[in-house]
């Protein structure tokens, strides 16, 4: 991806240095916004340093990007809420379907290939598990075995690499790696597929659960 950033002013030159120490930082991300926002991990591979413009107005420099990644748009939703950055629905069924009553998130993807998502379980939760059904049929399934207590949480993210299932505390930190507890018959880590994706999240406790489900829409091309 190649473009031009024009630096402009009487510091144009501080500008240019402190723009070429941000891009050294990884991972970096480009926003490309059309009628929607994507964004896509990139390296700079080439930024070219050019003069003041006649009359001083600025440094007009060429620069480009390789992508690292896929393009993704983010979604999001939260205890079975309408939510923002794609099709999110409410998703509520009778007393007759008990174990995805409350704790369920719909998310559409137009995407053919496999897109990587986070859920996140909020404490107080015992032995958690997560379903996730593609065009009413289920696809796959994870359990962990175990406890997280009130103000912690369960978050098993496919969205870095390597993929985790951690136990993190009030500020997100990770309290501990959670993995070796997980169900190894279960499938654990999704990705949303193309069609309706429905993540049900059930528990051996008695409270319901908060639950979040952070995904990234993955496209070849946008």
């Amino acid at each position: 991806m190649t473009g031009r950033i024009f630096f402009g002013g009487t510091n144009a030159y501080q500008n240019y240095r402190a723009f070429s120490r941000f891009v050294r930082a990884v991972p970096l991300t480009l926003v490309y916004e059309m009628e929607e926002a994507f964004r896509v991990p990139v390296r700079m591979t080439e930024i070219a340093k050019s003069e003041l413009i006649t009359g001083g107005a600025g440094l007009d420099c060429e620069v480009a990007f390789t992508a690292t990644g896929q393009f993704y748009k983010n979604v999001s939703g939260y205890s079975g809420t309408l939510s923002i950055g794609g099709k999110i629905y409410p998703y509520e069924y009778t007393y007759a379907y008990a174990d995805v009553t409350q704790n369920t998130l719909m998310i559409d993807s137009d995407s053919h290939g496999d897109s990587p998502c986070k859920v996140t379980v909020y404490g107080p939760c015992v032995n958690p598990v997560w379903k996730h059904y593609v065009n009413n049929v289920l696809y796959e399934t994870g359990k962990y075995e175990g406890s997280i207590p009130d103000g912690h949480k369960l978050v098993i993210d496919t969205t870095q690499i390597p993929y985790s299932i951690t136990e993190r505390g009030v500020s997100d930190e990770v309290v501990a790696d959670r993995y070796q507890m997980c169900d190894f018959t279960t499938e654990r880590f999704f990705h949303l597929q193309y069609g309706g994706n429905r993540i049900s999240v059930v528990h051996e406790g008695l409270n319901i659960l908060n639950v979040m489900v952070e995904g990234r829409i993955s496209y070849e091309t946008v």
